[in-house]
C-alpha cells in the first residue's frame, strides 16, 4: 500500500533502462514501468481495452499448445501473470515480465517500432492522422521507426540516451548511422555481433512468414546487447531481441501481417547492409 502520494509501490524502482514510453512522473503514479526487487519488469496495465488486449495476448501465448502461436515463447518477454498495487482510492495492475537486460553489465538498448501503418483498425480519423505524422522520415519509406535508443558508447565511455526527438530527425540516410551509433560500430564494426542480431530478427521474420494468426500494430522489437562484453572482446556476446507492446493485436483471419513484414525487411536489410 502507499504511504505517500510521492513514492512507489513497495518493493519497485523506476525501471532504470526505459527508453520509450510513458513514465513514472511525480503526481502521476503507476504510469511508467517499474522494476520489482525480485528482479521482473512490471508494465501498468492501460484501464480501457487496450490494456485487456495485451493481457489477452500474453495468456494465449504463454498457454498455447499452437505449433506456431506458442513459438512466439522464444521471442517475447517471459510473461509471469499480473501484480496488483493498493492504494487508497484504486487498485492498479501490473503485467510481469522478464527483464531483458538482466545481468547485463553495460546494456545498449534499441526501441524499434515495425509497420508503416501504427494505428489498429478502430482508430478515429484523427488518430490515423497524428500517427501518420510521426516518424515520417522513416516510417513512411522504411515502414519502421526509433522511438528511442540507450546505448554505452565505448569511445567516449559514456551514456547516450536518445529518444523520440532524435528518432523523428531521422531519414532513409540518417538511419544508418543510428544504428552505427549503436552497435559501437564507428570505430570498429564487430561482425560477430551484427551477424547474430541478424539471426535473432530472421527468426522473427521466419516466424511473420509463417503465421497468419495476428496482426501487430504499434508493436516495437527490443534490440539489447552489453557493451561490456563488446568491450571486453568476450567470445560470447550477450544478445536478446524480443518482440513487445502488444495493446493493437488483432485476429489476422488467416491473412499475413504484410505491414509488420515490409518494416521488418527493411531493418534486416539496412543492419545487413552495415555488415
Amino acid at each position: 500500500m502507499m504511504s505517500s502520494l510521492f513514492e512507489l509501490p513497495d518493493e519497485t524502482v523506476v525501471l532504470e533502462h526505459q527508453i520509450a514510453g510513458h513514465r513514472h512522473e511525480h503526481g502521476k503514479l503507476y504510469t511508467g514501468m517499474l522494476k520489482h526487487i525480485d528482479g521482473y519488469v512490471m508494465k501498468p496495465v492501460q484501464n480501457n481495452q487496450r490494456g485487456k488486449t495485451e493481457i489477452e495476448f500474453y495468456e494465449k501465448v504463454f498457454q498455447s499448445s499452437h505449433p506456431v502461436i506458442s513459438k512466439l515463447k522464444q521471442i517475447v518477454p517471459h510473461f509471469f501473470g499480473l501484480h496488483q498495487f493498493v492504494t487508497d482510492s484504486a487498485t492498479h495492475y501490473f503485467i510481469k515480465l522478464e527483464d531483458v537486460a538482466a545481468g547485463m553489465a553495460k546494456p545498449c538498448i534499441a526501441d524499434i517500432k515495425i509497420g508503416r501503418q501504427t494505428w489498429d483498425p478502430y482508430s478515429s480519423p484523427e488518430k490515423q492522422h497524428a500517427e501518420n505524422m510521426k516518424y515520417r522520415g522513416t516510417k513512411d519509406p522504411l515502414g519502421f521507426c526509433i522511438p528511442g535508443m540507450c546505448i554505452y558508447d565505448l569511445a567516449s565511455d559514456k551514456v547516450l540516451k536518445l529518444d523520440k526527438h532524435y528518432g523523428r530527425s531521422l531519414n532513409c540516410d540518417s538511419v544508418r548511422d543510428a544504428f552505427l551509433l549503436y552497435f559501437n560500430s564507428t570505430q570498429v564494426i564487430e561482425r560477430r555481433l551484427l551477424a547474430e542480431v541478424l539471426n535473432q530478427l530472421n527468426a522473427v521474420r521466419l516466424w511473420f512468414e509463417e503465421q497468419r494468426h495476428y496482426l501487430f500494430y504499434a508493436t516495437s522489437l527490443l534490440l539489447v546487447y552489453d557493451a561490456d562484453l563488446l568491450k571486453k572482446g568476450s567470445n560470447i556476446l550477450n544478445v536478446r531481441i524480443r518482440m513487445i507492446d502488444f495493446a493493437h493485436v488483432f485476429p489476422a483471419h488467416d491473412s499475413q501481417d504484410s505491414n509488420y513484414l515490409e518494416g521488418l525487411y527493411k531493418l534486416i536489410e539496412i543492419i545487413s547492409s552495415i555488415q
